[in-house]
């Protein structure tokens, strides 16, 4: 971890005071751009629902109330399992993809553009699919809505890309992966959330991609590099009662002012994965907070973090070098009780009546 020191509270606060001002040797490498107190009430009160990024709730489907369509075109594989080639005579305006086709082979694959373009059709559904859906599977289709529920899906490179009528796109209860691209450029102010799920979000998954909402709850995921970087639309991240692994650059240069919101959630976020994002506000908390080297580097609309800001003395929390460098509009920070590992010129270049507040005591940046 370069040039971090553990700390205690009062040479926390002497060195924060001091990152805050703006010497030229903390400028080198980016250049000059020019567990928390209402976590256990949050987490009761909203018992298995997902949360949006807006903070508002979104219901669970129902899964055990949605019958496979029927008419689709299964291929059999010959071995007791079959592929799904296309649409066939089904004329459902929702389309539910079962596990199996009507003979009881087991579905190993959706075919290589086996829906691409696909017209009237409002919302497909994978019900309880292990099976790989191959590149462009989807590409390009016109529906609005896609839930992926139960299963070990893997999704395939631009298996949905270019779907850009895409409002609302829900991953429940699944163990998946979602490979490069697969969801590059696609959406309609989409809100996208995840529940109940574990797997990965590769690199690049989901960039220029329309979202107007992400949000995860009761996940255990990783969000490869770049995954949803130059989503600039975004107005919503919330993150509750899950472990996320953020990688590098995961959403650079994402959002429009958005506000960010993790409880009761272990988030580790490495270097730059907001960096040049378009954050308003940043609340963290969980029982381990790691924030790598310009992790928020030049977000320059935030103005407020929130990071453990609760009654606790246990607190574990991480920040590395410049970790909020040059984000001139933030004037207020909350840091809880506890052990801080913090590295240098966490502050630099932030505004200059930055107040920082650590365990109820306030100081001001008076560089």
């Amino acid at each position: 971890m370069k040039g971090v020191r553990i700390l205690t509270l009062s040479f926390m606060i002497l060195m924060m005071m001091t990152a805050c001002a703006s010497p030229a040797d903390q400028q080198a490498g980016m250049g000059n751009p020019e567990q928390n107190s209402a976590a256990s009430t949050d987490s009761e009160s909203l018992g298995n629902n997902s949360v949006e990024g807006n903070g508002t709730l979104s219901e669970r489907i129902d899964a055990s109330i949605l019958k496979p369509s029927e008419g689709l075109n299964f291929e059999s594989n010959g071995d007791g399992t079959c592929t799904l080639i296309g649409i066939g005579i089904c004329k459902d305006s929702d389309v539910v993809i079962p596990a199996e086709s009507p003979e009881g082979e087991i579905l190993s694959s959706i075919e290589k553009r086996a829906f691409f373009g696909l017209e009237d059709v409002n919302s497909v559904t994978l019900l309880n699919v292990s099976c790989e859906v191959e590149e462009s599977a989807f590409s390009y289709s016109e529906i609005t809505a896609l839930h992926i529920i139960g299963g070990e899906p893997v999704i395939g490179q631009s298996a949905f890309s270019g779907c850009e009528d895409l409002e609302n796109i829900i991953f429940q209860d699944s163990n998946f992966l979602l490979e490069k691209g697969s969801f590059f450029g696609i959406g309609k102010d989409a809100v996208v959330s995840f529940s109940g799920c574990t797997g990965t979000i590769e690199e690049s998954a989901f960039p220029y991609s329309d979202l107007h909402t992400l949000s995860i709850a009761d996940c255990n995921l990783t969000i490869g590099n770049n995954a949803f970087s130059s989503c600039e639309d975004l107005t919503g991240i919330s993150m509750l009662d899950s472990r996320i692994m953020v990688e590098d650059s995961a959403f650079f240069g994402a959002g429009d002012e958005a506000d960010v919101q993790a409880v009761n959630t272990s988030l580790t976020l490495e270097d730059g994965a907001f960096q040049y994002a378009s954050l308003n506000s940043l609340s963290l908390s969980g029982e381990s907070l790691e924030i790598g080297a310009s992790a928020f580097f030049c977000c320059e609309d935030l103005a407020s973090v929130s990071i453990c800001e609760n009654d606790w003395t246990d607190n574990v929390i991480s920040i590395e070098d410049q970790a909020f460098a040059y984000c001139r509009d933030l004037t207020t920070v909350v840091i809880g009780d506890g052990t801080v590992e913090i590295g240098d010129g966490v502050f630099s270049e932030c505004a200059k009546d930055l107040t920082i507040t650590i365990a109820g005591q306030s100081y001001m940046n008076l560089s």
